[in-house]
């Protein structure tokens, strides 16, 4: 199986497995499923009320629906988040709203326009899993790593006496802590070893530089400590 080693903002490495071929290809029928059965009721929606601007405007969700999906699902489609993989950029960072605009006008060649062969080819070819658009992007797909156990994640629900191990968070965003629980994520799918040892403890040394502090926990507990604070003051907000 390939991999893909996506360094983030915050200079750390994480290793992704690339989405296989097979996964993308379900998820792909999957979403073409739904879109057959959207267009058939659209027909006899439209059908019933004899109205052929209905049918017109009813084809914008078909046409935009690749698109919208990864736009406000965080790079999946309904058939990339039941098969479980996502749309990255090779940077680390979120793709932009233009990465996901080029890789959907691709599409009409990747996948339109040659019956899926085009994409089946370029993502056999390249190491990364790239179709065209996601060569012309700097994007490509890669499978969602297992979560962590629910108090291990942002925005969950905190004991009403929990008290925060660190107070001075505001120098954390979002995206430090989506990254520290991916690394938590890593290592978890991957058990403890050496390569992940070490991840961990870049993370750590990552945070600990922005918060200002130095702390005595090991990487994992660390890891679970600042996301569990971030939490807790950002549900103080």
């Amino acid at each position: 199986m390939s991999h893909v080693q996506i360094r983030t903002a915050q200079n750390v490495e994480i290793d992704f497995e690339v989405a296989g071929l097979g996964d993308r290809v379900l998820a792909a029928m999957i979403d073409y499923f739904l879109l057959i059965c959207y267009v058939l009721a659209l027909m006899i929606f439209a059908g019933f009320f004899d109205s052929q601007a209905l049918l017109i405007v009813g084809s914008l969700p078909y046409l935009l629906y690749f698109l919208a999906s990864e736009v406000f699902m965080n790079g999946q489609s309904v058939g990339k988040r039941i098969r479980r993989i996502k749309v990255v950029r090779l940077d680390g960072g979120q793709p932009t709203l233009g990465q996901y605009l080029l890789r959907w006008l691709l599409r009409f060649i990747d996948v339109e326009l040659t019956s899926g062969l085009a994409a089946v080819a370029t993502v056999l070819a390249t190491d990364t899993g790239q179709r065209l658009g996601d060569l012309a992007a700097g994007t490509t797909v890669v499978k969602v790593l297992p979560r962590i156990h629910l108090g291990d994640t942002l925005y969950t629900r905190l004991d009403d006496d929990y008290t925060p191990t660190f107070d001075d968070l505001d120098a954390l965003t979002d995206a430090d802590v989506e990254t520290a629980r991916e690394v938590l994520n890593t290592i978890r799918a991957v058990g403890r070893s050496p390569a992940s040892d070490a991840l961990g403890q870049k993370m750590k040394a990552a945070l600990e530089r922005k918060m200002g502090v130095t702390s005595d926990l090991s990487p994992v507990p660390f890891l679970r400590t600042v996301l569990k604070d971030y939490n807790y003051h950002r549900g103080r907000l």
